[in-house]
This record gives structure tokens, sequence and C-alpha cells, in this order.
């Protein structure tokens, strides 16, 4: 018999087993289910491509039972979902919002939500307003919500186009005020918004009042990059310097008092 006939006989055709996904740690399982689901747009809304870049991922909760549990938790606490829809397809006013559509245990698990504000100003959609039926208060794992201001109406650019220099803003402190009051879990609001819209005009002060008068802390995005004012900076500079120089004299005196005199 030739080497490569024993060779041959040797090597025994090993049979194909499935792979036991749950035999791996929860933590690997979750990072493996995030590359599958989590989609390039981190944000999620009504939009007629969902059905072309969503239904493959989402048709993994129908795996078992056990694989979707885990899976819709990954998907669902992993993206900002926006509360009031602003693809034009879908603001007529029989059309709910996409919070409205999810059943209470998914919206239980969403842990970021967002409020854009802009489309439609002069002339506000049907379907944005809190009612019972959106479900908000099912959000109990949502800890910032984001604001996005696309435009503020207030400006002197809109004279002649707007229906009154305050009708906007005015809608939209109103509108911020009945989500928050409904949002049980929030303490922070995140703000953010185009390069036209001014953190000093009447819009976002608006929407500030309302953030501060719901007790909830500011925060900005990354993409206006508003921040702290140069003086805010230079005073937290300031007070970090001090309590830097106030441990250093500390630590001192405690060597002072632990030394031996001679």
């Amino acid at each position: 018999m030739s080497d490569s006939q024993g060779l041959s006989e040797s090597i025994q055709p090993t049979e194909n087993k499935p792979f036991r996904f749950f035999d791996l740690p929860s933590e690997l399982r979750s990072k493996i289910l995030s590359c599958l689901l989590c989609t390039d747009s981190r944000t999620v809304d009504l939009d007629p491509s969902n059905y072309r870049t969503s239904t493959d991922r989402l048709n993994l909760f129908l795996v078992s039972k056990r694989f979707g549990y885990e899976a819709y938790h990954v998907f669902y606490s992993s993206h900002t979902f926006r509360i009031f829809q602003t693809h034009g397809r879908f603001l007529g006013k029989r059309t709910e919002p996409l919070l409205a559509r999810l059943p209470s245990y998914y919206r239980n698990t969403i842990t970021s939500l967002e409020l854009r504000l802009g489309p439609g100003w002069s002339d506000p959609p049907k379907p944005w307003h809190v009612s019972d039926r959106l479900g908000l208060e099912d959000c109990t794992s949502v800890r910032t919500l984001r604001v996005f201001v696309e435009v503020d109406p207030s400006s002197p650019v809109f004279k002649g186009f707007r229906l009154n220099r305050d009708f906007f803003t005015d809608f939209s402190g109103a509108l911020l005020r009945d989500v928050l009051a409904r949002l049980p879990a929030v303490d922070t609001v995140e703000f953010d918004a185009y390069p036209s819209v001014e953190r000093s005009g009447a819009l976002m002060t608006r929407l500030l009042k309302e953030t501060r008068d719901a007790d909830k802390r500011v925060a900005w995005g990354r993409q206006r990059d508003w921040g702290d004012s140069l003086a805010d900076k230079l005073e937290k500079a300031r007070l970090k310097a001090r309590q830097k120089r106030e441990v250093v004299e500390a630590s001192w005196k405690v060597v002072e008092i632990g030394r031996v005199p001679d």
C-alpha cells in the first residue's frame, strides 16, 4: 500500500455539527449581535428605505424565542429612536409615529430618543403631539433626550415667510415640555443644531428654559460644538488649578505634622 493510500484511509470525514451560539459568553453574544444588527445610521425613524436596510436584520428576531429576546435588546438599546417622524411621506394626519407602533416591551429597552425640530416650521405636522398612544412612559431606560434643531424661524431671515416671530418657538417649547413630562428616567437633555442656529436665539433660549424648569441637566452635541463660553472655560480652569493647589498644600501639611523633630 502506498503512502498516499494510507494517508487517505487515515483521514476520516468529519460530521458537520451545528454551532451552539448560546454556549458563548453573553458579552460575546452581544458583540456578535451588535455587528449583525447595528445600522450605519444609528438614528431610526419612519423612512421608505427601512424595508431595504432593516428587514434582513429584524428577521433575526424570528430565529427562536431566546435568540429574538437577546436580539431585540441589542437592537433597541443600540440605536437612537426619533420621537416624531420627519420624512415627508409620513407626515399625514393619520400616520402614527414609530414609537406608537412599537409594543411596550420594545419601548422599555430603548436607551436613546431624539426630538428633531425644524420640519414643518410654518405648519407643524399633525402627528407631532404628545399623547398616551405615543407610549413615552414606557421608555424607562432612556436617560438622555437628544434635541436637534434644524432652523430657528425667529431669525430675521425668516421674516415674511413665518406666521409670526414666536409661533414655532412657542410650539417647540410646549412640545419639549410635554415630552419631558412623560419621560420618567431622563436626567439630561443634549442639544445640537445646524450652523445657522444661534445658541442665544429665541428658540434655543426657550428650549433651555423648558429644560431647566424640568430640572434636567443640559449637555451639548458634537456637530454644533456650543459647549461652554470662553469665560466659563477660564473659570473652570481657574477652579481646577485652585483645587490642585489646595490638595498640594494639604499634603504638605500632612508631611509637616508627621515629621519627627530633630
